[in-house]
């Protein structure tokens, strides 16, 4: 920042000592001399205009918007998609039957997509999508079995995708999933190139909203057996239908597109050039938005806050998202097979301290695990459903003797300070990670190695079970509980810990099932108080995003329940 400082000054010094050159130096200067001069002035300021419109029609003919992600992708395979940066670059360039739409207001709407119009069955059970014709951007036609390979790849058990539990309302596609049903008893079916048929297992409110998310999007199955294991690792390894034609892929750098001229819809799509270049650290991120390398920067801390709200050229966005932070337990390792010494790191964390120390008052404290901006059937659910994680903490006042019950339940010495646990955490999470390190060893006794890897290694271990301990966040694709909750069912494989319950099983297939809107709370609200109590996860805070854009960037969609859009952008 001090290096930037000093070359702003020297090139304000240079503007300064090259203004001064345009006096007359203390010369007598002649009326033909001064004419000629001033001639030669307005000449150049004539160029100068010309210049400057020039520009101006240059950026009306070639619109250009430059934002930032704040880590490599883990996948651009579609069947593997489950982080939000994976899932915010494949939402440019793949569309799905339906779309979100976000108006002036913020208010969110479903749009059609690939398919131009729908109907369903009286009791909600089969649709039909009739699809426009459209195109991928190789010029081949997007057809009904695009949807129907795509769909039926992410259930089928030997893709081991970490997305299926999203879906799972398809008839069958649980059953598919572990494997009790063939692959082409799930109920998703091209009747022609043109139709589309969904039969689902149950009535899902939320399930043209999920037809616009990354578990639904189409992808062509020549390409992903042209590219075999490669799919999706590079930019000529996947091909797409939406606004936007992924252009270059340099990992760990950038991710860049250009308007796609087959778009369907491409007349509304302003912007020809999109550009996320991938910065891990949000002092770099901020320095690149006030050099004008980047449009729009995402802000996480108070200081980086209160000095951009004192640029009036920025626009200030701030969303409450329906995304949880939370830490979660390898309940393979013997260690975290027992639930008082998970009860225990629980209880350990003051999450109101790390709201108010570590995220400066950026985020809120978390006592349950799906977020207070989210409903079920209309009532807000953390009113209904209270708060698990203070009932636990209540109950379990001193954390490291509760840690110890555990520790002798194991047949482990009960002496915490002979309790090594391995943290596993994002190479860019060093503030949180290190409090987490401070607190257990503080109020647990246990002592706790940091161990940080790039984003992409994280998911692989995650999914590996090759970890001890680590934490991230997870956001709801819809307003429902079970968007959250589905995660910790048996044989999700989108966050694995080893946990698995009969109970919790049942509670969510009941809920997810029924139209008793008064058994639906009751079910969801035990299942998240099974889940708390029993320390598989233990949540700490709920996700406040901040953004800040240049004023002349117009029209960015936010959706509460998805990535961000940038199809309707534009620059002014």
């Amino acid at each position: 920042m001090k290096k930037k400082v000093a070359v702003l000054l020297a090139m304000a010094m240079a503007a300064g000592v090259l203004s001064g050159c345009g006096g007359s130096g203390g010369k007598e200067t002649t009326a033909a001399a001064t004419e000629a001069a001033d001639a030669k002035e307005t000449t150049a300021a004539e160029k100068e205009t010309a210049k400057e419109t020039e520009k101006a029609d240059e950026g009306e003919k070639k619109q250009a918007l430059s934002v930032s992600l704040d880590a490599e992708p883990d996948s651009l395979d579609l069947a593997k998609v489950s982080d939000m940066y994976s899932t915010t670059v494949v939402s440019q360039m793949i569309e799905g039957l339906t779309a979100i739409r976000v108006d002036e207001n913020g208010a969110e709407t479903v749009e059609p997509g690939m398919a131009e119009s729908w109907e369903s069955s009286e009791d909600q059970m089969t649709w039909t999508f009739h699809l426009r014709d459209a195109k991928w951007e190789d010029g081949v036609d997007v057809k009904a079995g695009d949807f129907e390979y795509a769909i039926k790849r992410i259930l089928n058990p030997e893709t081991a995708s970490p997305i299926s539990g999203n879906i799972l309302f398809i008839k069958n596609a649980e059953e598919a999933v572990a494997g009790s049903v063939g692959i082409d008893e799930v109920g998703v079916k091209a009747l022609d190139d043109k139709t589309l048929e969904i039969q689902l297992a149950y009535p899902a409110p939320y399930f043209l909203s999920s037809c616009a998310g990354s578990s639904m999007l189409p992808m062509r199955q020549d390409i992903v057996e042209a590219n075999g294991d490669s799919y999706g690792t590079e930019a000529d390894k996947i091909v797409g239908n939406g606004p936007f034609s992924l252009k270059e892929w340099v990992h760990n750098s950038k991710i860049s597109y250009v308007k796609n001229p087959s778009y369907w819809n491409a007349d509304a799509v302003k912007l020809e050039e999109l550009t996320m270049k991938i910065i891990n650290e949000e002092t770099a991120r901020i320095g690149e938005f006030e050099n004008g390398g980047i449009d729009v920067v995402p802000v996480s801390t108070a200081e980086w806050v209160e000095k951009l709200d004192q640029n009036k050229d920025y626009v200030k966005k701030v969303v409450s998202l329906p995304r949880t932070e939370y830490l979660f337990f390898n309940q393979e390792v013997e260690l975290f097979s027992n639930e008082k010494v998970r009860q225990a790191f629980s209880i350990a964390l003051n999450r109101e301290e790390i709201a108010s120390e570590v995220y400066q008052g950026m985020q809120e404290p978390a006592y349950g695990w799906i977020p207070n901006s989210m409903q079920v059937d209309g009532v807000n659910f953390r009113e209904m459903a209270g708060e698990p994680i203070q009932e636990l903490i209540e109950e379990n006042p001193d954390p490291k003797a509760l840690l110890i019950e555990g520790l002798k339940e194991l047949g482990m010495s009960e002496d915490p300070s002979q309790v090594t646990v391995q943290l596993m955490s994002r190479n860019t999470s060093q503030d949180i990670a290190e409090y987490f390190q401070y607190t257990f060893n503080t109020v647990l006794g246990v002592n706790v190695e940091i161990d940080p890897v790039e984003w992409p290694v994280f998911q692989e271990r995650n999914r590996g079970l090759d970890y001890e301990m680590g934490f991230k966040s997870y956001g709801a694709d819809f307003d429902d509980p079970y968007s959250m909750m589905q995660l910790w069912m048996t044989g999700v494989k989108t966050v694995p810990t080893g946990w698995s319950n009969e109970e919790y099983d049942r509670l969510m297939t009941e809920a997810s099932q029924s139209l008793d809107k008064e058994l639906r709370a009751k079910d969801y609200k035990e299942a998240e108080a099974l889940v708390l109590r029993t320390a598989t996860i233990c949540p700490y805070a709920y996700s406040t995003d901040i953004s800040y854009s240049k004023n002349y960037v117009k029209n960015i969609m936010e959706p509460v329940f998805s990535s961000t859009l940038y199809k309707y952008s534009y620059i002014e």
